[in-house]
């Protein structure tokens, strides 16, 4: 293996350089792609600002394609909480008992691949001879490799796993014996909290509850177990591997040793020496080997013992790596990623605030560029930025939630399939338009569910069609409906004047 490594230096240094450049990259990634793509916007000539500038005819809104593409470039990697929302996913962290806690670091994982890999070099070399006894040494060497490749994945991702399991597991556990010496409540859990509900709908339950509500009732140590069972496993039959193959190498050189020995005595098989002679010097022979052995054989049972506890403390470390980092709360992974690990909402908003200044001077110099592109004088491009995210937090909340959906549409089914109840009195007094036919929901069933009436309004895009609508509900549906009607303009009235407010804070407007 050392041979291999010497001739192959180089390499060898090269591949380490690729590997810790690769765990960096991979741990600024969000960083790297913000820059690499502002820098294909920035290029000059060639860049994506130079080609989009040749188009710039508006469309749908005001906006240019290129405005857009741009914007919607630059929006993937930049985050806007509000102050509230922020406030809301760090509450999430703590009623979780999960502030202060962040994913395991990738260098600590590439350390324990490190260390693993390190340490089993050796085991690994001794089961490769053992699976090719009558292979080369570049078969021992490849099967070397791919033994420790597969028990450094096996091992990093078993103790990972048993540690955050042990956190999780001794967090439910410690609630579960509070809730036990509490005795005044009923239940363990009230309810299931998400992560984007009221972080307040539990603070009148005990902090044990809270916890729970987020992280579960349920835990197992068997991930623990097994991991445990696994590393003495490999512990106790790698020191049994080494030093059986000890003692074979010292039978090997007694054996050789002693036909050297035999070889080079020219009196070995003459009479000449005196039997006392000859018995004394192999006695003193047999007691040096024997020492030698001995010293052998406790210097290698030192190293062996050495190379197990080596062994089981590293990957110790690994169980530790799962336990210190990572989250208990079932969505406080989540939560940390949009607060991207601050605390507070002032270090937030200092993280993201160059970065939308970047996007806002880099959507500035496409306009300038396209309004000089323009074939038409007097093309004016005045969108910012910040118009773009409230346009599409904007449709974000408007988009309809397809179980609402789906159940409004089965209620007007219903509505539509429902008897037509008519009556005669009321028709013949009446000055409005007679009830609509059976394609109509709403004049079938006066006792239609309110919201059903209203989508079905709100769906009509003709005003006198809508009016008609709602001439033809008697009351007092009517009422209920016109009031349903305005009490959801208000709240997209108040939504969007929110969100105004948010952006505002967010843009320092």
């Amino acid at each position: 293996m050392m041979d291999f490594i010497q001739a192959n230096l180089g390499t060898v240094i090269w591949c380490v350089v690729a590997a810790l450049l690769a765990v960096g990259a991979f741990s600024y990634r969000s960083t790297l792609e913000f820059w690499l793509n502002h820098w294909k916007y920035t290029f000059p000539v060639l860049g994506k600002t130079a080609r989009l500038s040749r188009h710039g005819i508006h469309g749908q809104g005001g906006w240019t394609d290129s405005e857009r593409t741009l914007c919607g470039d630059y929006n993937k990697f930049i985050s806007y909480l509000s102050k509230a929302e922020f406030s809301k996913r760090n509450e999430y962290l703590a009623k979780a008992d999960d502030s202060g806690r962040s994913p395991t670091p990738l260098w600590l994982m590439a350390l324990l691949t490190v260390l693993v890999i390190a340490e089993g070099l050796g085991f690994s070399y001794l089961l490769g001879s053992w699976m090719a006894r009558d292979g080369s040494a570049n078969t021992h060497t490849l099967l070397m490799a791919a033994i420790v490749l597969v028990l450094c994945v096996i091992m990093v991702f078993l103790t990972h796993v048993a540690g955050h399991q042990l956190y999780r597991s001794n967090l439910v556990a410690r609630c579960r014996k509070q809730w036990k010496q509490d005795k005044t409540q009923e239940r363990f859990s009230s309810r299931k909290v998400k992560l984007d509900e009221d972080q307040s709908v539990d603070d009148r339950q005990p902090d044990y509850t809270q916890i729970v509500n987020r992280v579960g009732t349920s835990h197992s140590y068997f991930m623990v177990a097994l991991t445990v069972v696994v590393i003495l496993v490999i512990a106790v039959t790698s020191t049994w591997m080494r030093w059986s193959n000890l003692n074979a190498e010292q039978t090997r050189e007694t054996m050789g040793v002693s036909q050297v020995a035999d070889a080079g005595n020219p009196f070995a098989t003459a009479n000449a020496v005196p039997a006392e002679l000859v018995a004394s010097q192999k006695a003193a022979d047999d007691r040096a080997r024997a020492e030698e052995s001995s010293s052998t054989r406790s210097e290698g049972a030192a190293a062996f013992i050495t190379l197990a506890v080596i062994f089981v403390v590293t990957q110790i470390v690994g169980i530790f790596g799962g336990f210190a980092w990572g989250f208990g709360g079932r969505e406080s992974r989540a939560a940390w990623k949009t607060t991207k690990g601050f605390t507070t909402f002032e270090d937030y908003d200092n993280y993201y605030t160059p970065l939308r200044a970047i996007a806002q001077s880099q959507l500035e110099n496409l306009q300038k560029r396209m309004a000089e592109n323009a074939d038409i004088s007097g093309k004016t491009f005045t969108k910012t930025f910040r118009d773009y995210v409230i346009e599409q937090r904007t449709l974000s909340d408007l988009e309809p939630d397809p179980v609402r959906t789906r159940s409004d549409t089965a209620i007007t089914e219903a509505s539509r399939n429902a008897p037509v109840a008519r009556d005669a009195q009321v028709l013949a007094s009446s000055d409005v338009a007679p009830p609509v036919t059976a394609s109509s929901s709403i004049a079938k069933e006066p006792t239609a569910p309110i919201d059903a009436i209203v989508a079905e309004i709100e769906a009509t895009s003709d005003v006198t069609r809508k009016k008609e609508l709602i001439y033809r509900i008697e009351e007092p549906m009517r009422t209920q409906v016109i009031n349903e009607i305005k009490a959801r303009k208000e709240r997209a009235e108040q939504a969007k004047n929110a969100l105004e407010s948010q952006l505002d804070d967010l843009f320092k407007v």
